[in-house]
C-alpha cells in the first residue's frame, strides 16, 4: 500500500498556526449561550436529557471500575 505522509513538523507548524489566530469565547460568553439553548427547552427534554446523562455517568463509572479492576 502507498501513501504519501506529511512530514510531522510540517503538520504541527500548520495546526499551530491556524490556532494561535483564533479567539475562543470567555467562560462567561459560554455559560450565557448554553443557558440560552437551555431556555428553549420543555420540562420533558430537560428530564430527558438529564436521564441520558445519568446513563452516561453510570456506563462511565463502570467502564472506569471495570478498567481499575483489570489493570
Amino acid at each position: 500500500m502507498l501513501t504519501e505522509t506529511m512530514p510531522a513538523v510540517e503538520n504541527v507548524s500548520m495546526v499551530s498556526a491556524v490556532s494561535q489566530n483564533e479567539t475562543l469565547p470567555s467562560d462567561a460568553e459560554i455559560t450565557r449561550r448554553v443557558m440560552k439553548i437551555r431556555s428553549s427547552w420543555s420540562v420533558a427534554e430537560r428530564l430527558r436529557r438529564r436521564r441520558e446523562a445519568n446513563t452516561r455517568f453510570a456506563d462511565l463509572l463502570d467502564a472506569l471500575t471495570t478498567e481499575h479492576t483489570a489493570a
